[in-house]
């Protein structure tokens, strides 16, 4: 009897054992995830008009503005000009690259235009990497499509680069050019100085109809005068053209006598004479010329 009552009682430890080990929770195989948001390295990206990210872009080359029409126009990633600068007689180049949310192939192509689109200067070309474009910019072409002019200054021109998907979303971006020129001012298109210019004198299209000094018309020579012209003093000669003798202000010397007609075509053995404006020629040289300068 008492042999049984051992082994029962035995029997019930043993159950007492296991049932805890039944009903405990195992423990969690991964690590319980957190509301920390992951970070890397990567530069910003900035947000376009059609709610894609690009890659944000140095400052010193963001363009003036970028507009989209449709969800998935083309991305303007960059939209540059090498050089910034352009004068008379040289080109640059406009260079746009791209990207597209259904892929780079999507994009059609693109145009250069003037700021405000009414004139297109023709279509971009692409190079080698994929999505990159380019365009040469004349100074020719874009004087012929608004006339370039400004004085004293440079001048800053606006370029729009509009592209096409093939769903014909479009997107345009601007870029600046400064167009400038050596001598500062820049009249129908052509680069001059105007302190210099007779033709462009202190001002675009103020003529001097002998020379411009610092702005100003100054003396300068007459044409050559020989006794046939019925002159008698460089007073009357100045006179004729519009001007004033200027006694003693070419060099130091008023008339210049040639002995032949053809050495004073040809600006040969000229003799100086400093002399008054009313002094009367006696005409034994064939030919003179007088300093006059502006009247005005």
């Amino acid at each position: 009897m008492n042999h049984k009552l051992a082994s029962l009682f035995s029997l019930l430890l043993a159950c007492g054992d296991d049932g805890p080990m039944n009903t405990s929770a195992t423990a969690p195989t991964t690590a319980p995830t957190t509301n920390n948001p992951q970070t890397t390295s990567d530069p910003p990206a900035s947000d376009t008009d059609d709610g894609t990210s690009s890659p944000a872009t140095d400052a010193t080359s963001t363009p003036t503005s970028t507009t989209s029409t449709g969800a998935n126009a083309p991305v303007f990633l960059t939209l540059s000009t090498n050089p910034g600068e352009l004068t008379e007689g040289d080109s640059l180049i406009v260079t746009a690259i791209l990207t597209d949310p259904d892929g780079v192939d999507d994009i059609v192509g693109g145009t250069l235009l003037n700021e405000d689109g009414s004139t297109e200067f023709g279509p971009f070309v692409a190079t080698g990497q994929e999505g990159s474009y380019s365009f040469m910019l004349s100074w020719a072409q874009i004087h012929e499509a608004d006339p370039i002019h400004f004085e004293n200054m440079a001048e800053s021109r606006v370029f729009s680069a509009r592209f096409f998907d093939q769903a014909a979303n479009s997107s345009t971006r601007t870029v600046a050019v400064t167009l400038q020129c050596p001598g500062g001012s820049a009249c129908g298109g052509a680069c001059t100085d105007l302190a210099v210019d007779a033709g462009n004198c202190g001002t675009c299209g103020h003529a001097c109809s002998l020379a411009c000094d610092d702005g100003t018309c100054g003396p300068a020579w007459s044409e050559c005068i020989w006794s046939g012209d019925g002159f008698m003093t460089c007073d009357q000669v100045c006179q004729s053209i519009g001007e004033t003798c200027a006694e003693s202000q070419c060099g130091k010397a008023t008339v210049q006598s040639f002995g032949d007609l053809e050495w004073c075509m040809n600006d040969q053995h000229a003799i100086e004479l400093d002399e008054p404006c009313d002094k009367a020629q006696d005409w034994v040289t064939s030919a003179i010329k007088c300093c006059c300068t502006t009247s005005g």
